[in-house]
């Protein structure tokens, strides 16, 4: 075991951090990420100072560091080999931020250090280089050194005392503000890198969601009142859970594509954020409808990519419920989504591109979604995917359920009743079941029914008990035919299983080729482009 001590809890003042850093005792381990914060997490870092709010814990490993190069912001230069440096473990962000904003010269060209506090308007500014600071601006590069601070405010002789009491009042808060420091010692950097891989991967940061929950949660008397009464709202749909995340995203897509914007001061104010949680809720009802009814998808589960719903949800507030060539088309999005890739550049940036996609007109906006799509390739179902968790999963489980599949049972009352997979799923049972565990092939789609569990063998019910009769054409809803059932009959479990591998690869391409209609034209009926071309002459 690594030789670590217990760590000490000391607090530093920014001044101190500056000191260290000048001395090169401030160094950053190999491993530590670059820095990326932007300009207005630099601003709001000295605004939480200012405030007196909590702007976390710095974490350090004291030991030697040998002669080396510092970068800290703008700071670069050639430090000494010291026996007690200050290794960063955790803090690299807010300690680059604050030596760096608090060292700035003319010369520096990064804004997010070039940080000055206005007094007009109470609060703090990122400049560019090229832009001339406002006679009123308090570069926060002065404020550790009271003769320059004191002599900038002298020669601003129009301020008035309560701006120069604002002045004094910034200048003691940053300069006064203690940053809790836990310093650990000891001579193995393996332990390093084990501490800082556990302060990254213990407990779980605050998702977007979650933070804005913290932000936009209003009275609980008007419902939904936040994203969870949403949820619990949108359960009720019978379509199963949204995640927060999504429900977030299609809130904030409804209201402006750039669904990845900084949202802490979104809303006007309460009313406008309750109408915000009740827009979302009626268009997400609509949305469910047409997965459901038109796209022929039962539950979220079984919905391939998440991304349609807040895509969706912005289509559902700006038009309302999707009608005639609208509707075709956005199915035609869903499906071509599911199997080509609705979101090659990731889950945000799909979002907001098919979100800004719908505007102007509902035809034209889907449209505009199918033409977001990469481009169509040959496809084939691969029948290996049988985990719900991948999108061709799901594509081959609903290609399944478009046979309709029938209850098997061995009990007159349940033979051939329809089979209801959103109950399944809803209930949390096992939406599919293996017909053969041995067999090689047993790990594919071919060797698995969409069946309600039960407590016995699905093929010893089938075929276990002599000279039972089964309904053809339940066996059918599960893609099992005469010439299928004889081989399992006759013991030709391999061949059996490579019968209904082709039936089953045809069933699930067929179904998606009536949803997606691959090679069809798309774009604006041609009818109505006639009827309008009628109404003209008329």
């Amino acid at each position: 075991m690594a030789a670590v001590t217990r760590p000490k809890v000391d607090s530093v003042l920014p001044s101190e951090l500056v000191e260290f850093a000048l001395q090169g005792k401030i160094r950053m381990p190999s491993f530590q990420r670059s820095y990326r914060w932007e300009r207005r997490d630099v601003t709001e870092l000295f605004d939480s100072i200012l405030r007196g709010y909590p702007i976390g814990n710095l974490l350090v490993w004291q030991r030697p560091a040998d002669v080396g190069t510092v970068v800290i912001g703008h700071l670069n230069f050639e430090a000494p080999a010291l026996g007690d440096a200050f290794w960063v473990v955790d803090g690299q962000q807010r300690i680059t931020s604050l030596v760096a904003a608090l060292t700035a010269t003319e010369d520096t060209v990064d804004p997010r250090f070039r940080i000055y506090f206005d007094l007009s308007s109470g609060k703090f500014v990122s400049l560019p280089r090229r832009a001339h600071s406002g006679i009123d601006q308090l570069p926060m590069a002065l404020l550790l050194s009271t003769a320059r601070t004191n002599s900038w405010i002298r020669d601003r002789p129009h301020l008035s005392d309560d701006q120069i009491a604002l002045a004094d009042r910034v200048v003691a808060a940053i300069r006064d503000y203690k940053i809790p420091m836990y310093v650990v010692t000891g001579d193995d950097e393996n332990a390093l890198r084990d501490i800082f891989d556990r302060m990254n991967t213990f407990g779980k940061p605050l998702k977007s969601a979650e933070v804005f929950n913290a932000l936009h949660s209003i009275s609980a008397e008007q419902k939904p009142s936040d994203l969870r009464t949403l949820a619990t709202s949108v359960r009720t749909f019978g379509f199963g859970e949204l995640s927060e995340q999504i429900l977030m995203q299609s809130l904030l897509a409804i209201r402006d594509p750039k669904v990845d914007r900084d949202f802490r001061e979104e809303f006007e104010d309460d009313q406008d954020r309750h109408q915000s949680f009740v827009d979302t809720e009626a268009a997400l009802g609509h949305v469910i409808d047409f997965l459901r009814d038109e796209a022929h998808i039962p539950h979220s589960k079984l919905l391939p990519y998440s991304l349609f719903i807040p895509v969706l949800a912005r289509f559902m507030a700006t038009f309302g419920p999707p009608e005639g060539r609208a509707a075709e088309l956005l199915r035609r999005w869903i499906w071509r989504g599911a199997v080509l890739g609705v979101a090659p550049q990731g889950n945000t940036v799909g979002v907001r591109q098919g979100a800004g996609a719908i505007h102007t007109d509902p035809s034209a906006s889907a449209g505009r979604l199918l033409d977001l799509l990469p481009p169509a390739s040959p496809w084939r179902p691969d029948l290996s995917q049988t985990r719900l968790n991948r999108a061709q999963a799901k594509v081959n489980v609903l290609g399944l359920l478009s046979r309709s599949p029938r209850r098997i049972s061995v009990y007159g009352d349940y033979v051939g009743e329809p089979i209801d997979a959103a109950q399944l799923l809803e209930a949390g049972a096992p939406l599919v079941a293996i017909l053969n565990d041995s067999s090689d092939l047993g790990k594919g789609i071919a060797n698995r029914i969409v069946h309600p569990p039960q407590d016995r063998d699905y093929l010893s019910i089938l075929f276990g008990l002599s000279g039972y009769k089964f309904d053809e054409r339940v066996l059918a809803s599960h893609c099992l035919d005469p010439k299928a059932m004889e081989m399992l009959r006759s013991g030709h479990e391999s061949q059996f299983l490579e019968r209904r591998a082709a039936i089953v690869r045809k069933v699930i391409a067929d179904h998606v080729q009536s949803q997606a209609l691959f090679g069809f034209r798309d774009g604006p009926d041609l009818a109505a482009l006639f009827d309008e071309d009628n109404d003209l002459d008329q």
